[in-house]
């Protein structure tokens, strides 16, 4: 019934100790081992991937497995272990950005991130343990090389509401750039290439694979899923997620603590077809 399926990783997959629970785990396995590919689509950088591919194990059946990070602008094949694509921006760019929102917000953190890179101006605290050799901090006018492409750039405003921050920097920057957050109680805005956001990226792929839409199933809980939701034939925005976004979709599973993307993923292996929207499992 499916061919693919597509799913954000933290407070979807993943809780807060970022680590898969059993039984999501072993759906995904399932669904690995009938042939269907498997897209992890997160707003986390490569370098925040490893802690979390280590968990699949030896045994994962991965050839058809990839993940799209940093919302849509690096795309990495599981089985390589090599990125196929990335979709950045020039230094060039993100500091005429920069300089609009440091002027705006002159208490904020700066983080601009190529690849194997991350440059940082103000107070940072990473959730992952971070390589010290990839972190250069300082203002991002000095410490930023010309020649840098970027796949994502971030602001942090402590104290500041997360979606009124979100909505003064579409204000501010308009249509220049892709503007989304994914962190659910996080001041934090996260900018990327024009165009560039987790479910155009999904499409382009599922389109050179021959993988329709409407057999797609995926999964998330923040405004950063919101197209990839959309776009899916089987789009659902998780119980515990943002009830705004769970409004946008309109096809919500139980919770991360429920289960609910494993409970999709079951149901739809055996030829059932889950309910528009289900309240409560």
């Amino acid at each position: 019934m499916i061919d693919l399926i597509a799913s954000d990783l933290d407070g979807t997959l993943i809780g807060s100790d970022f680590r898969f629970r059993p039984r999501t785990l072993e759906a995904l396995r399932a669904a690995a081992l009938a042939g269907v590919r498997i897209v992890f689509v997160t707003g986390r950088p490569l370098r925040w991937l490893g802690p979390v591919l280590e968990q699949l194990g030896q045994q994962w059946p991965g050839p058809r497995s990839y993940a799209i990070c940093s919302n849509g602008a690096v795309t990495f094949d599981i089985a390589e272990r090599k990125v196929l694509a990335s979709r950045t921006m020039p230094a060039s760019q993100v500091l005429g950005i920069h300089q609009q929102l440091q002027q705006a917000f002159p208490q904020g953190l700066f983080i601009a991130e190529t690849l194997d890179q991350v440059f940082v101006q103000g107070t940072y605290r990473p959730q992952v343990e971070e390589d010290l050799s990839r972190l250069h901090e300082g203002p991002l006018l000095e410490t930023l090389p010309s020649s840098a492409q970027l796949v994502k750039y971030l602001l942090y405003l402590e104290g500041a509401t997360p979606a009124d921050l979100l909505s003064q920097v579409q204000d501010l920057l308009g249509q220049q750039v892709s503007i989304t957050r994914s962190a659910p109680y996080q001041p934090l805005v996260e900018i990327a290439q024009k165009g560039v956001n987790k479910g155009q990226v999904l499409a382009d792929w599922a389109a050179q694979w021959g993988v329709d839409a409407q057999r797609v199933v995926a999964f998330g809980d923040m405004p950063n899923d919101a197209e990839m939701l959309r776009w899916a034939g089987w789009g659902y925005a998780m119980g515990s997620g943002l009830p705004a976004l769970q409004q946008e979709v309109g096809r919500v599973c139980p919770g991360f603590d429920q289960d609910g993307a494993a409970q999709v993923i079951e149901a739809l292996l055996v030829g059932q077809v889950p309910p528009e929207v289900i309240t409560g499992w």
